[in-house]
């Protein structure tokens, strides 16, 4: 997008804002403003000073499966490790027992393998096998590989293909809590009650922008002198 590729770019999401902000170089100077001449500093955000000419990309997750039989916050199996090797349709651990005890897999889980020269993908686990259970079966082939690579194995959602009462959406809670209030807004607006159409869609938004919020931790450290008074 910019001209300046030793430049900082960073954004924010404000409910259905997308706000850009570039981060100025380590030199000071000063700026006229309508308000008087304003000082800037070292690693100031400012609104970038250039023309979009070509457009502007801007990339999402893709929800590839709407409704699934866990919610986001029920698949926290996981697994990572040195010693994970393929072969057939098994996924082996020298460890005894790292699948069930320590990792929390269970027949039946979906699973999303990350690292592996060749398995890089979704599975799903149909049985345990060997002694202390140290051969994971999925019921997808998988190309043989040996271990010594860093290999990442985590649980996602399960597609649900006939969605129930027991479905979850394939979000987390906040952005559940969210779709409730877009859906109390559609059914006020088809009542003709535009004040509370406009309450719950505020709602939303407000959720969707606390949603972003929660992925950020931002922290400000200003040094001050020894003898400072702050």
């Amino acid at each position: 997008m910019s001209s300046y590729v030793d430049k900082d770019y960073f954004y924010y999401l404000r409910g259905r804002e997308l706000l850009l902000y570039k981060l100025l170089g380590s030199r000071n100077q000063d700026r006229i403003t309508q308000s008087g001449v304003l000082q800037q500093y070292d690693n100031e955000l400012v609104y970038p000073d250039e023309d979009i000419a070509n457009g502007l990309r801007v990339e999402y997750t893709r929800v590839s499966e709407p409704f699934v039989s866990e919610s986001l916050e029920t698949t926290l199996a996981y697994s990572s490790g040195t010693n994970i090797s393929f072969g057939g349709t098994a996924i082996t651990s020298t460890t005894g027992n790292f699948w069930t005890t320590t990792s929390g897999f269970e027949v039946g889980d979906k699973i999303r393998i990350k690292g592996s020269s060749s398995n890089d993908g979704d599975f799903t686990i149909s049985t345990f096998s060997g002694t202390n259970d140290v051969n994971m079966v999925v019921n997808e082939n998988i190309i043989t590989e040996t271990s010594g690579q860093r290999i990442i194995i985590q649980q996602i959602p399960k597609e649900v293909s006939s969605p129930d009462s027991t479905s979850h959406i394939n979000l987390n809670k906040m952005l559940s809590l969210a779709v409730v209030d877009y859906c109390k807004a559609m059914i006020s607006d088809q009542r003709g009650e535009i004040d509370k159409k406009e309450y719950y869609m505020k709602e939303f938004f407000g959720k969707l922008a606390d949603n972003e919020s929660n992925k950020r931790i931002i922290s400000v450290a200003s040094p001050i002198n020894a003898f400072a008074i702050k």
